[in-house]
């Protein structure tokens, strides 16, 4: 997928807007860390790696909070695993 993005002055910086299919193709949104390379003249624009602890500390701290899928712990064996 490729497109093209006119960069913005804001104060000292330079800001690139990322068109919205290209964010959700990269499953990045505001406030999500990148990490950019510069190979030549080419920039790559890569979805940063976190942490364990990273993830830990942005994981909810309850379990009331948690996300959980009940239907699942209803299910029955699928393969040869013991229960």
């Amino acid at each position: 997928m490729t497109c093209t993005a006119t960069l913005r002055q804001s104060g000292g910086s330079i800001i690139l807007s990322i068109p919205k299919t290209i964010a959700q193709t990269l499953a990045v949104e505001a406030g999500s860390v990148v990490e950019l390379a510069v190979e030549g003249r080419r920039l790559s624009v890569t979805p940063a790696r976190r942490s364990l602890a990273d993830r830990l500390a942005a994981s909810p701290k309850s379990p009331e909070a948690w996300q959980r899928d009940d239907a699942s712990l209803r299910d029955g064996p699928s393969g040869r695993e013991l229960l």
